[in-house]
């Protein structure tokens, strides 16, 4: 009697097996080759216990309606009667369960595997290894010094932002070298700057020659690209930039003046010069004497653009760098950039590209390489 009750028992069970994972389909429905390749990625992922790697890696057998229904067979034979509603229960959370956001399969990478699979990457030569250097509380006295040195001999806004960091080291010797090296950059600028303001003031009130214009001109021009240092070098105050850079546009302004006349003149002198014959040497001196006048007008047109680039003003930025393009088209790779940089900011990308690809000589620029391969890529 006993033996036919158990004999009902299994096959009752096997039946309510086979239903609850033909239910179950919903849930786990048969997994193809891709799926379960990336269950056993997840799976070799695992840094638990024994045996909660046992229960994930029987987990994978889900997808299979067979091994489904031999789990919840065994189960329900291990665990008389109460194993049917416990089964019913889970089968219904199962198909029913609702999360908090539902995502769709789509190749996409989990971010959540990075911490598991790719290991912490960090700069090990660049200025983010100068920062550790100066902050690490390890590193000896001597060699923080000479970084700072290092750093103070080839100044840029990167150079000095690292110096700025360490106005707030806890060593004083540090602190005040760091100090020293910043002020010492600007007093250098100042004492420019002071000198070029006194030459013009006190050529304001004398006669002037053709010569005293050039002079002044050249002061001008000083004084614009100073003014233009300390604001770039992020050695001016916030509150000082904006009339720094309008002091700038102005000097440039009189240097213009003085110069978009002087390299006509030089011009109609060669003209004329070339059309007298045995004045080979003269020539030859006024040749190299417009070709200063020209690179001088070009980077004042240069710095001009550069000064409303920074402000944000493209389109004036953009007359300035033709320009300065224009009066040097055999040696405009120090502009192109630049102007490259306009069209970036304006979204005109296909002319950005046009003007990187189109200087060859722009690849042997160390600084700019990538930038180039990056748009040549791009181009490709």
């Amino acid at each position: 009697m006993i033996e036919q009750y158990i004999l009902i028992y299994l096959v009752v069970t096997l039946i309510f097996a086979y239903l609850v994972s033909f239910y179950l389909r919903s849930r786990f429905p048969n997994a193809d080759a891709q799926r379960k390749l990336e269950d056993l990625q997840k799976l070799t992922l695992l840094q638990n216990t024994k045996i909660q790697k046992i229960l994930a890696r029987a987990s994978l057998y889900k997808y299979n309606r067979l091994m489904a229904m031999l789990f919840i067979f065994l189960f329900n034979i291990a665990i008389p009667v109460v194993g049917y509603p416990f089964t019913l229960w889970l089968s219904w959370y199962l198909t029913h369960v609702k999360y908090e956001k539902k995502i769709v399969f789509t190749n996409i990478l989990d971010l959540d595997e990075f911490k598991n699979t790719f290991m912490k990457i960090e700069r090990v030569f660049g200025e983010s290894s100068m920062i550790n250097l100066l902050n690490n509380e390890y590193v000896p006295k001597s060699k923080k010094l000479r970084a700072l040195a290092t750093l103070a001999s080839t100044p840029s806004p990167s150079s000095l932002s690292i110096i700025k960091q360490t106005l707030s080291s806890n060593d004083d010797e540090i602190r005040l070298y760091g100090y020293s090296i910043l002020n010492n950059l600007e007093k250098k600028i100042n004492a420019k700057i002071n000198a070029n303001l006194q030459f013009i003031h006190e050529k304001a009130f004398e006669q002037k020659s053709s010569e005293d214009e050039k002079e002044i001109a050249q002061a001008a021009m000083n004084l614009a690209f100073s003014y233009w240092e300390l604001v770039y070098m992020e050695l001016a105050h916030e509150s000082l930039k904006n009339n720094f850079l309008n002091s700038a546009i102005n000097y440039i302004e009189l240097a213009k003046e003085f110069y978009i006349e002087y390299v006509e003149d030089l011009a109609n002198e060669l003209q004329e010069l070339k059309n007298t014959p045995l004045k080979k040497k003269e020539i030859h001196h006024l040749e190299i004497e417009l070709e200063e006048a020209y690179e001088k007008t070009s980077n004042l047109y240069t710095l001009m653009g550069r000064i409303f680039l920074y402000k944000g003003a493209y389109e004036q930025a953009q007359a300035e760098f033709t320009i300065a393009k224009e009066l040097l088209p055999e040696d405009a790779t120090t502009i192109i950039p630049y102007l490259a940089e306009v069209y970036f900011s304006v979204k005109k990308y296909a002319i950005t590209k046009s003007v990187l690809n189109k200087y060859d000589s722009l690849r042997f620029n160390a600084k700019l390489y990538p930038i180039v391969k990056q748009w040549e890529r791009q181009s490709a």
